[in-house]
């Protein structure tokens, strides 16, 4: 959700009454220390039982207006079933019934800031920010420091994994080899932080590096993940999730663009360094690629290498 803080920037400039958020337990450490939200109700899984238990508990707070980002069914029927006045959100997944301030679709494929920003046109609320932008609080910054004690600096970290699909997955190999480059050519240790089932691919990648020594798998919730990335010298990542949170802390990134069309993702960002091959074939936003995976291959570890090397020049 780090794509909707432009929304959330806004809102709270805007707003002179309470702003609560209501999600994932773990997405809250993605808004430490922006002074987004008053309050923040942790949803911990998806089961019916818990989603009746949190409805009937928040009946009683008597809200007046319901946001709902996501566009599932179930965000929807969330807000009309603690009866909420004014329910908002896009008309998608059947759900229109249970919506009464319908934003409006863009006729044009647009990235997921501006997507979300048309709430805030919709509510005629003024824009504040154009892109995301996160901060890291001293408490995870100790929190951080006392768990991992052996992170020696300078870094490159490596996202080397994705939860849309293998299609957006550099090869095993190329990053194997970028890491030998980047050990090889500067003082960085390289630290690969694979997410939930992607520790397959970080043991292949890992099994790969010549340099072992300098070389390290780190596993990481979301709040350490956030303060690692703060403190990397570069961050080289699969388009996914946290190459959203590295730029967002103004560290730079190298994103590595295969299937998806850019424009998904797009937005003004002076962190972030997006590599892309043409293929026949791209963009197909397919999570499995039924052919050669040229849009990846395409993107050579040199490339990258030579990249990841300006940026350690220019930061010296």
């Amino acid at each position: 959700m780090v794509m909707a803080v432009p929304l959330l920037h806004a809102l709270r400039k805007e707003l002179n009454t309470e702003l609560w958020a209501i999600g994932k337990e773990s997405a809250i450490h993605l808004y430490n220390g922006l002074d987004l939200f008053d309050r923040f109700v942790p949803i911990h899984n998806t089961g019916l039982p818990l989603f009746i238990e949190t409805t009937n508990k928040l009946k009683k707070v008597g809200f007046v207006r319901g946001i709902t980002l996501p566009h599932s069914f179930r965000s929807a029927l969330f807000f009309f079933n603690l009866k909420v006045p004014e329910r908002i959100g896009f008309d998608r997944n059947r759900r229109g019934f249970m919506l009464n301030v319908k934003v409006t679709e863009s006729p044009r494929l647009e990235s997921t800031v501006e997507h979300y920003l048309r709430i805030a046109d919709t509510l005629g609320i003024e824009r504040t920010i154009a892109s995301p932008v996160l901060s890291v609080t001293p408490d995870e910054e100790n929190k951080f420091d006392q768990e991992f004690t052996n992170m020696a600096k300078p870094y490159t970290v490596m996202i080397v994994g994705a939860q849309y699909g293998p299609s957006k997955c550099w090869p095993a190999a190329y990053f194997s080899e970028l890491a030998d480059i980047i050990i090889e050519n500067s003082r960085l240790n390289v630290f690969m932080l694979p997410g939930q089932n992607e520790h397959g691919i970080a043991d292949t990648i890992y099994a790969g590096i010549k340099q072992k020594d300098r070389a390290r798998i780190m596993s990481m919730n979301i709040r350490d993940m956030k303060v690692c990335l703060s403190r990397a010298a570069a961050v080289v990542s699969n388009d996914t999730g946290p190459r959203h949170i590295s730029a967002a802390l103004s560290i730079p990134t190298v994103v590595l663009a295969g299937p998806m069309d850019e424009r998904y993702t797009s937005y003004s960002s002076p962190s972030t360094r997006v590599l892309s091959k043409d293929a026949p074939c791209r963009p197909c936003n397919r999570k499995k690629c039924d052919r050669g995976h040229e849009c990846m291959t395409g993107i050579k570890p040199q490339e990258v290498a030579g990249i990841v090397g300006d940026i350690i020049e220019k930061r010296a």
